[in-house]
Formats: C-alpha cells, sequence, structure tokens
C-alpha cells in the first residue's frame, strides 16, 4: 500500500519493492514465489504462499507451474524450498496446510502512461471445483475425443482420479529412444478474468485491490457499490476479512483507511468475495 504507485511502472512485477522482512522464502524457479512468514505468537498465522502473474495485457497469464488452489500443503513444495524455510527456522508442521494468493498484474499500453490492474486475490478465486474433478472431467473430455465408437468412455473415466502429478512423471515406453512426460498447465476462464471491464468494471484501471473469499458474508449477498472505509454498511463491515483487514492496516497506520474503499464482489461461480481497494497513485 505504501508504494503501491510502483505498481504502474512497466516493469517485472518480481521487481517491485516487496516488504522483504515478511517473506520466509523466495523462489524463481518454481511454485511459489513467496512464502510468507508464520507468526505463532501474533494474531495473525502468516505463512502463506503467494504467487505472481504478470501480463503486458489485460489477460491473466497462464498457470504454469502449479494449478490454482485456494489451500496448498507445504508437504507438495519442492525439496529446495522446504529446506529454505527449515534453515529460516520455520515450523512447518504448525501449519502443514496454507492459504494460497496470486498476485496479478495486468498491463494496457496507453499514452502517455501505461493503464494497469493489480489484484491481489485468493486462489479460491480461480479454483472452484476440486482439482481432481476438474482434472478426471478433462481427461474424459480427451478421452472422448480419442476413443473409438465400441468404447465406454463413461465408465472408463467413473474409475478414475487423476492428479496433476500423475501427469508430470517421466512415462518410458520399452525401446522409444526417449521418455515423455505430460505437462498440464491452466489458464483462467473467462468468468474469472478480474482484467475484464466488462465483467468486473469495479476493479477499475490504476488499482489496487484485495479479494479473498467472503467469510461471515451471506451466500447469496450480490455485488455492492464501493463505500467508503468508515462508511461501510453492516454486511461488509461484520464480515471476517473487513475485520482481520482492519486490525492489519491498524499496525501500518491506520490513515491508510481513508484511500481503501471497500465493497462485495459476487463470484459468478463461487459465491461473495470481500474487496478493499485503492488508486495507486496516492491523490
Amino acid at each position: 500500500m505504501e508504494t503501491r504507485g510502483y505498481f504502474g511502472q512497466d516493469n517485472k512485477l518480481a521487481d517491485f519493492g516487496f516488504p522483504r522482512e515478511m517473506i520466509a522464502t523466495e523462489s524463481s524457479s518454481g511454485f511459489p514465489d513467496f512464502v510468507l512468514k508464520t507468526n505463532a505468537d501474533g494474531e495473525f498465522a502468516g505463512g502463506e504462499f503467494i504467487e505472481l502473474k504478470d501480463a503486458k495485457s489485460y489477460q491473466i497469464s497462464s498457470f504454469n507451474s502449479t494449478l490454482p488452489t485456494a489451500v496448498k500443503p507445504v508437504s507438495s513444495l519442492s525439496n529446495v524450498i522446504i529446506n529454505s524455510l527449515q534453515a529460516m527456522g520455520e515450523d512447518l508442521d504448525a501449519l502443514p496446510d496454507r492459504d494460497v494468493y496470486y498476485l496479478v498484474r495486468g498491463m494496457k499500453r496507453e499514452m502517455p502512461f501505461p493503464l494497469t490492474k493489480t489484484v491481489l486475490v485468493s486462489g479460491a478465486f480461480f479454483q472452484t471445483l476440486p482439482v481432481s474433478h476438474v482434472l478426471t472431467e478433462a481427461f474424459g473430455q480427451v478421452a472422448t475425443d480419442s476413443a473409438r465408437a465400441d468404447v465406454d468412455v463413461a465408465d472408463l473415466t467413473e474409475k478414475l482420479t487423476v492428479e496433476q502429478r500423475n501427469f508430470s512423471a517421466s512415462r518410458h515406453v520399452e525401446g522409444s529412444g526417449f521418455s515423455v512426460r505430460f505437462r498440464v498447465m491452466a489458464q483462467a476462464d473467462p468468468l474469472t478474468n478480474l482484467f475484464s471491464g466488462d465483467r468486473y468494471p469495479m476493479i477499475g484501471d490504476n488499482t489496487l485491490t484485495f479479494l479473498v473469499h467472503g467469510s461471515g458474508i451471506p451466500s447469496d449477498t450480490m455485488t455492492t457499490p464501493r463505500f467508503a472505509w468508515h462508511d461501510a454498511p453492516d454486511q461488509i463491515n461484520s464480515c471476517d476479512a473487513f475485520d482481520r483487514l482492519n486490525a492489519a492496516i491498524d499496525d501500518i497506520d491506520s490513515d491508510l483507511k481513508t484511500v481503501i474503499s471497500v465493497s462485495i464482489l459476487r463470484h459468478p461461480l463461487n459465491g461473495p468475495f470481500f474487496m478493499a481497494q485503492a488508486p495507486i497513485h496516492p491523490s
């Protein structure tokens, strides 16, 4: 928040001046880009996984290293990251499953300055069904396209539980001079393209937005207008995310609330999300 104006600069998102004192370890070669420090004695447990997604357009870049999820176990991380966390003195058993967030930025080249949208969003925005279910259904579609007319694809796929690791392992065929390794990639559906001005007009140009699944918000709540922080109605200021963000900002600088608006965004597939937003160019 304090240096949010730099999100509008046309350089790599990874080069942004993130507060390193909050980061336990970072990676440039695999998921996640950042693991935040845990905080066993504080109000916020910490330990979240943060993945950066940067694009030179208003499209969310592909998910190449891992499929988007709301929560991932520490045990799924690479040995390099796990060893780094242990070297930092992090207790991995204290928080074996971690919330996943994506910091996504899209830029549109305009004169004289580019426009940008930057969103810190819970992985629940993209993962609206269990990953294994999505992979199994997608595998069934591949089988349907490939099968002979006399093959019962439905009978085959209902007996399978397809996971990403089934694809990532190298497969050797006897007599072949090469092994095969399938790669599963994902891309945001148009329904979850946060940069779409038609679908999500509330996420404006040159803004920094925070989106988290709306625990405490009734599931049938629809998208609301944006409210100044201190004018938020009960349906917003009574939800868990508002309360926790309020405490977090008080720890940093309570004056930041004067530039933050809050609202509820109705996800087309996954219920209401709490939304907080600030312009990236301080007035």
